[in-house]
């Protein structure tokens, strides 16, 4: 492999999952301190710079999880796949979920010959076979629901004890963003929502999802949750909603969305009930 600067982040992908380092908490590794743990099988390939520290994606054939202290030059903290448990508790805060979601579309445009050249618009030529690919990319809607300056969260059977988030689910084929919202709403808690407005978006690449918030408010029903899903759900005022550890933090779209409504009603730049 060709020498890299000192400081080259890696995007390194084994099985679909990007490699860490924990040190403290969880960050993207540096190139040269990937270790003998990882055997690249692709790469590396230039993706750009986070900030003034340049990027590669590499894709790896194999990771092994070392037995060996870290030693000169190795890095402080052992390089490995992050569990759906280190997102859960913010111990994955990567600076950029954006450019941790473009190497990882890279790899699922591999064909059976080698991961491809890319090309304009995002997709990639097999150099082999001459296959074009696009990445998948899962849109996902995610929805504050208010009734006056209450707000609905609900508790889901992989969260912690205490934590509470905003309903979200994926579009499903034929159905529009504004389709979604309802349905993933009604079948979660039970309830309708009426007077739905675009938030903002984010790329979440855990795995490959588009996350499009929307606030909407409460038009009837009383909660009943999806047993399957969710455990519990409720109204939370305003002033009693859960702490900032017991809910989404603002990195992401869902704490974006919470503490803006959050601060749009300590404001009293609410809109009355009924009105959108």
């Amino acid at each position: 492999m060709r020498d890299l600067d000192d400081g080259t982040l890696a995007f390194a992908f084994v099985d679909g999952r990007m490699l860490v380092r924990e040190a403290g908490r969880l960050e993207v590794p540096e190139f040269r301190r990937l270790g003998s743990e990882v055997r690249p099988a692709v790469g590396p390939i230039p993706l750009g710079a986070l900030g003034p520290r340049p990027c590669v994606a590499v894709g790896a054939r194999a990771w092994r999880r070392s037995r060996r202290r870290p030693g000169p030059g190795r890095a402080a903290g052992a390089v490995r796949p992050p569990g759906r448990a280190d997102y859960r508790h913010g111990r994955a805060r990567l600076a950029d979920t954006g450019m941790v979601g473009r190497p990882r579309l890279l790899w699922s445009l591999r064909c059976l010959h080698r991961a491809p050249r890319t090309r304009r618009g995002g997709g990639g030529v097999c150099s082999a076979c001459g296959a074009v690919y696009f990445p998948r990319i899962s849109p996902a809607v995610i929805t504050l629901v208010h009734r006056g300056s209450e707000v609905l969260l609900a508790h889901g059977h992989q969260m912690r004890p205490g934590f509470y988030a905003l309903v979200a689910g994926f579009v499903e084929p034929g159905e529009t963003l504004e389709g979604a919202v309802a349905r993933e709403v009604r079948e979660e808690v039970g309830v309708e929502v009426t007077d739905l407005c675009y938030f903002g978006s984010q790329a979440w690449p855990f795995p490959s999802q588009l996350m499009v918030g929307f606030t909407a408010r409460y038009a009837g029903g009383d909660i009943e949750v999806q047993e399957s899903e969710i455990t519990d759900a409720s109204w939370f005022p305003i002033d009693a909603l859960p702490s900032p550890a017991n809910r989404p933090a603002t990195y992401s779209i869902a704490g974006r969305l919470i503490a803006s409504f959050e601060a749009a009603a300590r404001s009293g730049r609410l809109p009355p009930s009924g009105e959108s």
